[in-house]
């Protein structure tokens, strides 16, 4: 009889010491019952034998000594062993049965958990499930079935059709992680079906229209005019963060870039004397380097003056940036009798852009929008913001010409004609190609 091998006795089994390391102790009175004592001189009862077609002992734990009595032990590891002979694994019931309880929330936290989500993309999914799924977080993730998800879809769109979306993907984002997270030993997910893609089977998803609204050229005077006034107007009276808002969207309106990109911007990552500023971990997780068109310059040297906080559009209290650009920008268009969002400010520029023959990869960059992995060749294409200030400039003076504050270059016959062939669309250009070598 080996050290580690005896019958098992109450009295035995309490006088063991602990080692140096984790030590087994197996009963000689029914095999593959064991005792695994920690370093901390926790005492476990398990099973350790093979199924049936295994090359590999399992481990399954029965409960700690003296919590659990040496008789009852070895009862529990029979009841086990009649299972493993079956050829059942007792840690799958055990998994099936933990998974078969978890909850909607219990997934979405364990999923929030397990990612790396920025906090704006959290407090989207957070309104998400507290505006649409309310009654659902109690209930079992197991429960809810294809009609559930047909249902509930048709309802949240009966309010907002780009929200029932949204929700049912998120919804399929837990479901696809929990068919990842919760699997059996031999890694069969128990959460094989996905109730979501019903949406898919059914073709029941809404074709939700993308926007479209924009500044017009002949809209952008009046807009800036108004936004100039609201900013001398906010000066004279000393309103330094109505001052801060109307330079922020401003900015906006000459870069397109994203609204909470912009708003975190510290005087740290602005490099005057370069004219140069970047902006770190953006929406598709990239640094991204832009150039300063004078505009820009112009707009940083004033915010340099009104510095208030280490960040550009700062404000003194709250996390030391300004928060909610709305009412201003209403202000803006109530005095310019146009009805945009700050988004629709990203449209205009890089409509503009477009139309003016700034298009494929530095359009892309100038927006900041993720390149497509599949293609290769812009994985050689590397803009730096030295290459990008000539579309940024080109794109910066065309929005100051349409509304007013520049002069027109006059065009010649070369010029219109490059600016006629940058408007025509790819098959339009084939069409014209062939049409001259004929």
């Amino acid at each position: 009889m080996s050290d580690n091998k005896f019958r098992f006795t109450e009295l035995i089994l309490e006088k063991i010491d602990t080692k140096k390391q984790r030590t087994r102790y197996f009963d000689s009175l029914l095999s593959g019952l064991v005792l695994d004592v920690t370093i901390a001189g926790k005492k476990s009862f398990r099973v350790y034998k093979k199924i049936p077609g295994r090359t590999t002992p399992i481990n399954v734990t029965l409960g700690y000594f003296p919590s659990i009595p040496l008789d009852d032990a070895r009862r529990m590891a029979r009841k086990v062993m009649a299972d493993i002979a079956e050829g059942i694994n007792p840690n799958d019931t055990k998994r099936q049965f933990r998974a078969a309880s978890v909850t909607l929330k219990d997934a979405f936290n364990s999923y929030l958990e397990s990612r790396e989500l920025k906090a704006v993309t959290v407090r989207g999914y957070e309104q998400t499930m507290n505006c649409y799924l309310t009654d659902w977080h109690t209930k079992r993730l197991a429960d809810i079935s294809q009609m559930m998800i047909l249902k509930r879809h048709r309802d949240i769109s009966q309010r907002s059709l780009g929200q029932a979306n949204l929700t049912m993907r998120m919804m399929r984002a837990l479901f696809n992680f929990a068919k990842a997270e919760y699997k059996s030993s031999e890694g069969r997910s128990l959460f094989p079906e996905n109730p979501v893609h019903v949406l898919s089977e059914k073709r029941a998803w809404n074709k939700v229209k993308r926007k479209t609204t924009r500044l017009r050229r002949s809209q952008l005077k009046p807009f800036l005019e108004a936004l100039d006034n609201l900013r001398e107007e906010a000066i004279k009276y000393r309103q330094s963060e109505r001052v801060a808002f109307c330079d922020y969207i401003e900015f906006v309106t000459y870069t397109g870039l994203r609204k909470m990109e912009l708003l975190q911007l510290p005087w740290s990552q602005v490099f005057l004397e370069d004219k140069l500023y970047l902006l770190k971990d953006t929406k598709n997780g990239e640094d991204v380097e832009f150039p300063m068109t004078p505009k820009l310059v112009e707009i940083f040297k004033r915010r340099k003056e009104y510095q208030v906080s280490p960040f550009v559009f700062g404000k003194e209290t709250g996390k030391g940036w300004l928060t909610e650009p709305k009412k201003t920008l209403a202000k803006i268009c109530e005095e310019a009798d146009v009805q945009i969002t700050l988004h629709d400010l990203r449209r205009t520029f890089a409509s503009i852009a477009e139309s003016n023959g700034i298009s494929g990869y530095r359009l892309k960059r100038l927006l900041n929008h993720l390149t497509d992995q599949s293609d290769v060749t812009a994985g050689y294409t590397i803009l730096t913001a030295e290459e990008l200030r000539d579309p940024a400039e080109k794109v910066a003076n065309k929005i100051s010409e349409y509304a007013g504050l520049i002069e027109q270059e006059p065009k010649n016959q070369i010029t219109e004609m490059k600016s006629l062939l940058a408007s025509l669309t790819k098959e339009q250009k084939v069409e014209l190609m062939s049409t001259l070598l004929s």
